[in-house]
């Protein structure tokens, strides 16, 4: 899944900067440099230039959530910048200010708030399904709906209702997080594994993940697929990791299981 700075950075490439004088906070944020890119925003709050100013208000808000450690008080104040957003047009700034909203409800309030984060990311995909944050949105959502939303409801049941935001997905990162999201809440819960090898397989056709990701997905592969007596695939997956993955501690593993999957039958 995209990490949250990354988001940001990409957010920023999508809108690009109203002003020039706005470009050095974002990339302060890229850089892990929170207290600067305050600075940055703080100055141009009150700008003349009505979409500088929304700019900056939004940039104050992120910044606000980035800067460590994450007071209440910080929360509190990026949280009534986003809603004055969210509630104050359509743009890019509008459908970031509801995605963050989500993410506030999700992770940064004291008290999480499933349902709230569920609402923000729901009317976000609603209102503008093909915006890069409705679609970073459909992960983020598929984790309140498997983990959080409603756990009472059985984990099997949870995850069908989530493979129906696969409809929603307009991205090959959207569909590939989804995929993740589903295959790997099959493994959370116990459950029986074989429906996991479709979402697993779309993840690697897809090639949206990272390197970490895409190995562990490969292991998994080989194994669900050896131990539906796959061999031909098992073998394939398994040579597939140890080609991307040559200096893995798993190397040795990997080769035994091999061995047994190309020693002829009886």
């Amino acid at each position: 899944m995209k990490t949250l700075r990354f988001i940001v950075v990409l957010g920023f490439a999508a809108f690009v900067a109203a002003g020039a004088e706005l470009t050095p906070g974002w990339q302060a944020l890229a850089n892990y440099r929170a207290e600067e890119a305050l600075k940055v925003f703080d100055g141009l709050l009150d700008d003349p230039n009505p979409a500088v100013a929304r700019e900056a208000r939004f940039g104050h808000a992120v910044a606000l959530l980035d800067r460590q450690p994450v007071s209440d008080s910080q929360v509190a104040e990026a949280r009534r910048m986003f809603t004055e957003l969210a509630g104050s047009g359509t743009d890019d700034f509008a459908q970031g200010a509801r995605f963050y909203l989500g993410r506030i409800a999700q992770h940064h309030q004291l008290q999480p708030d499933p349902a709230e984060a569920a609402r923000q990311y729901r009317q976000l995909i609603a209102e503008h399904a093909d915006s890069i944050w409705a679609q970073s949105a459909l992960s983020r959502l598929a984790l309140v709906m498997i983990y959080d939303l409603d756990p009472a409801v059985p984990p099997a049941t949870r995850i069908a209702e989530v493979e129906k935001l696969l409809a929603d997905a307009k991205t090959p990162s959207a569909e590939s997080e989804l995929h993740l999201a589903i295959a790997s809440a099959i493994f959370f819960y116990r459950l029986p594994s074989a429906p996991a090898l479709p979402h697993l397989l779309a993840v690697v056709q897809l090639g949206r993940v990272e390197w970490t990701v895409r190995s562990e997905v490969l292991v998994q592969l080989a194994e669900l697929s050896r131990q539906a007596a796959r061999k031909a695939d098992a073998l394939k997956y398994y040579h597939m990791f140890l080609k991307e993955n040559p200096l893995d501690p798993r190397e040795y593993i990997i080769h035994e299981r091999m061995k047994g999957l190309e020693q002829p039958a009886g």
